[in-house]
């Protein structure tokens, strides 16, 4: 009898702890209370004891070893299954980075080609002007192509000057254009207050055919706007100014020779950031010290000159020689209104008389006389116009610059020019000298450092209104 209890009680406690060892969460949980613990122990224990027979005694084969082996299988079969799907889900997470950089990769190298390309060819800037009215100035055209085409080994960069409607953009167009090769074209905004720093990245990446952001891979877009981890600080233009400079290594390797970058209208950089046009200047003297490529700044104020000089390490690398862009010539202007607008020539000499050789003043008045006005309406038109400016550069008597102004007027009717740093003097300082001279009543020209009436008809308008000037 004491055989057989012993044997009961602790054949009946060793499938009570298997069990319970091998029991599932919920079961086990189920029997984490103590109390409930010791009760079934006891419980199990009683029975055992009263029902304890030789019949009853329940054998390791018949008892213990279905539950072992049941709540074995159960226990193996969770890792069995879980196991192999976290792998497979972390091979798909992986191949789909992969996947996803490969295709980000490809496009910025599609990228790079579409540069590559550009520079090869060239912008091809497109002129927007009928050729009836298109005055091409070969003498002009020429030498901007002799500049845009630098050998291997120049050290300089150039700066291009010229009034605001001498025709420099168009002529640097057609330049570029007959050049082709190597050339690229960047027309900086003229508005800062539309465009700013953002807009001269826009048009300097459209005259590269480069694309910025659109070629990032979904990994690093989801780092950028989700983590908050900013993937590119540059700005747009910086990034420009690396992709060109990238295909300019490719261009030189390929040809030899160093390919050329036109920034026309600089003075819009100078109103909505003036270190842009810092960092362009540092940038093209490196290059032209390098050899890496050949920088054209266009201008149409003595601002920007005037910035740009007084940056003398950068400056130290600019041809000394500015090239200028004037006015036509009196039998450039007569071609222009007699072969180009079909006026005759006794009324073309008339209307030159009076406006000069600016292109656009030309192009104003054979606009109005073939549209049927009279050359003396016309003549008054322009006249309102020019007070307007003179009104704007506050010269007019009781404005700030009336003095200094008629003494500059009175050298200048005399001798037609003045040299810069004399004109510079009747205003004092630099602030009020650029502030005149952006209203266009006078004009200042880089290549002799003088300052002139802006046209003729600034000077037919003193010559008809002297006491405003006495």
């Amino acid at each position: 009898m004491a055989y057989y209890f012993r044997r009961n009680v602790l054949s009946s406690r060793l499938a009570t702890y298997q069990v319970m060892f091998l029991q599932s969460q919920k079961v086990a949980l189920r029997y984490s209370n103590h109390n409930l613990f010791h009760s079934s122990l006891s419980k199990s224990f009683t029975n055992t004891a009263i029902h304890s027979s030789p019949h009853n005694i329940p054998s390791k084969e018949s008892s213990s070893s279905p539950n072992l082996n049941k709540n074995l299988v159960k226990f193996s079969k969770g890792p069995a299954k879980r196991l192999p799907v976290s792998i497979l889900v972390n091979l798909v997470i992986a191949g789909l980075v992969s996947v996803d950089l490969l295709y980000a990769w490809l496009l910025n190298k599609y990228n790079e080609h579409l540069v590559n390309n550009t520079v090869e060819k060239g912008t091809q800037p497109e002129i927007y002007i009928s050729d009836d009215q298109l005055f091409p100035r070969p003498l002009v055209v020429d030498r901007l192509k002799k500049i845009f085409q630098p050998d291997r080994d120049q050290s300089f960069y150039h700066v291009v000057c010229g009034e605001y409607g001498t025709g420099k953009t168009i002529l640097t167009k057609m330049a570029s254009r007959e050049v082709g090769q190597g050339v690229i074209y960047v027309e900086i905004p003229s508005d800062p207050s539309d465009h700013g720093m953002e807009g001269f990245g826009k048009v300097f990446g459209e005259s590269l055919n480069f694309k910025f952001e659109e070629h990032i891979s979904f990994t690093a877009l989801l780092m950028k706007r989700i983590l908050g981890y900013n993937v590119d600080e540059q700005s747009k233009w910086r990034k420009a100014l690396k992709a060109f400079k990238n295909a300019s290594a490719v261009y030189k390797a390929k040809h030899n020779k160093l390919p050329v970058i036109i920034y026309d209208n600089t003075s819009g950089l100078v109103d909505a950031d003036p270190k842009i046009l810092d960092t362009l200047q540092e940038d093209a003297k490196w290059s032209a010290d390098n050899r890496k490529y050949i920088a054209i700044f266009v201008n149409n104020e003595d601002s920007v000159s005037s910035r740009m000089r007084s940056r003398r390490s950068a400056w130290s690398r600019a041809d000394i020689s500015v090239i200028e862009i004037g006015d036509l010539s009196e039998d450039e202007s007569i071609d222009y209104l007699v072969n180009k607008r079909k006026i005759k020539k006794e009324e073309a000499i008339i209307l030159y008389d009076f406006v000069g050789g600016c292109i656009i003043d030309l192009k104003f008045v054979a606009d109005k006389f073939l549209a049927g006005q009279k050359i003396e309406v016309i003549k008054q038109q322009i006249l309102i116009e020019i007070t307007k400016r003179f009104w704007s550069a506050k010269l007019l008597q009781n404005q700030t610059h009336h003095k200094a102004g008629k003494s500059a007027i009175d050298v200048l009717l005399k001798s037609k020019e003045i040299d810069a740093n004399v004109f510079k003097r009747f205003f004092k300082d630099g602030e009020k000298y650029n502030e005149v001279l952006k209203a266009k009543v006078f004009a200042y020209n880089p290549s002799r450092n003088t300052v002139t009436f802006r046209s003729k008809l600034i000077e037919a308008y003193i010559k008809e209104n002297p006491n405003m000037f006495q």
